[in-house]
């Protein structure tokens, strides 16, 4: 199964050093001022139909992936050339000029903003946007916008555990060279000949940033309208039809588990407390976010949480993944402590409410009953997993999604658009 992606708009839990996130990342302002609205993603259901072994979440993996090992190989003309079935060359020589390489990578949204078909040139083309931060000397904010192509008559390969970039037609691996000819199969990797291949890369803003997390920022969004997809009933209710087990009470309760180990672990400052219930690159942003409180000997807590309601957004499926979307309405005691244990934000006593959108994934192979205890989905034993992701009991792997619902996606309610 995939490694799946999470695209993270702010983090659930660390309130304090999210809204700023979609300016300077900055907290320490009393005052928030909202994004302008997002448009709403572009609709991929035309290319479904030609494509039906197509998967959002696998093509959403795939794009964070790649962006990710752009940036870190950068620095190297050796290593940019192993990504040469998917980059063109005047993005590579782009990246190149860009370097250093980053040590580290967040990425904040990841959003669709334009899909077409090109009868023309028989290609089908994706714009996305992306906002990260990259930490190389002086941490920087990107918003960049990557143009995908590939050929109409090419469809989608099964989503993989692990991604190592081989030949994407023969599948050894590539070698490359300046004709971007694979050494065994003897095919040239021209524009989106085998795969997605990113024609262009637009580099839209860049400045310097901080992660500055003390202060108390205003929540926003909460008053906003729930956006529904118009066919979410239908489709949960074929979901319900397909496996008895899977309602929006059951996925409910196991929503409610999730948020609250992902809170046991961000006050205990340990992410694998909350191991075998979110995606990898979820739980390794979080991750981040507590190592940079430590770096500034900083403690953000969110005491007495508890979710007050939810309500089903979206349904998505595909023939990999089941994806439910459900707007999450909670609250809890927000803030912030420093080294001496003084409160620096937040309120110890005020009950902060906000409102997100929580995505969970499941194989749409998988059947039975949906877990709301702390245990093995697949053995029963008490949920205990190792660090490539299997239990240490029974040894299966449980954070792709293939045997239980696994928090893949946090979004927040004042960029949300379906």
């Amino acid at each position: 199964m995939i490694a799946l992606v999470v695209v993270v708009i702010i983090i659930v839990i660390a309130v304090n050093a999210s809204k700023a996130n979609t300016s300077d990342w900055s907290s320490g302002a009393l005052s928030y001022e909202p994004p302008p609205p997002v448009p709403a993603p572009a609709n991929l259901d035309s290319l479904a139909t030609r494509d039906p072994d197509l998967s959002i979440p696998a093509l959403e993996d795939f794009v964070y992936q790649l962006f990710n090992q752009a940036h870190r190989r950068r620095g190297s003309p050796e290593d940019l050339t192993l990504l040469q079935p998917w980059l063109s060359q005047v993005v590579i020589d782009s990246l190149l000029l860009r370097a250093p390489a980053p040590s580290q990578i967040v990425i904040g949204t990841m959003r669709l903003v334009a899909y077409r078909h090109d009868p023309v040139h028989e290609r089908d083309v994706l714009r996305y946007q992306i906002e990260a931060t990259l930490f190389t000397e002086i941490p920087s904010y990107i918003t960049e916008e990557w143009t995908l192509v590939r050929g109409d008559k090419v469809v989608s390969k099964p989503p993989t555990t692990t991604r190592t970039w081989p030949c994407p037609n023969c599948g050894a691996a590539w070698q490359g060279g300046n004709d971007r000819t694979c050494q065994h199969c003897g095919e040239t990797m021209t524009t989106g000949k085998f795969d997605w291949f990113v024609d262009r890369v637009t580099l839209s803003s860049q400045k310097a940033v901080l992660a500055s997390l003390t202060g108390t920022v205003e929540e926003y969004g909460n008053d906003l309208p729930t956006v529904y997809r118009g066919d979410v009933s239908q489709k949960m209710a074929a979901i319900t039809a397909d496996d008895p087990q899977v309602t929006v009470e059951a996925v409910g309760a196991r929503v409610a588990l999730i948020y609250a180990k992902l809170n046991e672990a961000w006050n205990a400052q340990d992410m694998k407390l909350a191991r075998g219930l979110t995606t990898v690159s979820l739980r390794d942003y979080m991750d981040y976010w507590i190592k940079e409180y430590q770096r500034q000997g900083l403690h953000n807590r969110l005491d007495n949480a508890g979710i007050e309601s939810i309500q089903l957004a979206k349904v998505i499926r595909d023939r990999h993944f089941d994806a439910i979307t459900i707007r999450v309405r909670a609250g809890g005691n927000d803030y912030t402590l420093d080294r001496g244990g003084s409160l620096v934000g937040g309120s110890k006593t005020f009950v902060r409410q906000y409102t997100e959108y929580w995505t969970v994934l499941r194989s749409s192979s998988r059947r039975g009953a949906v877990t709301a205890t702390p245990t093995c989905p697949n053995c029963g034993a008490p949920l205990e997993i190792t660090d490539v992701g299997a239990c240490t009991h029974c040894n299966a792997m449980v954070e792709n999604g293939q045997f239980d619902w696994i928090l893949s996606k946090i979004e927040q309610d004042d960029t949300y658009q379906g």
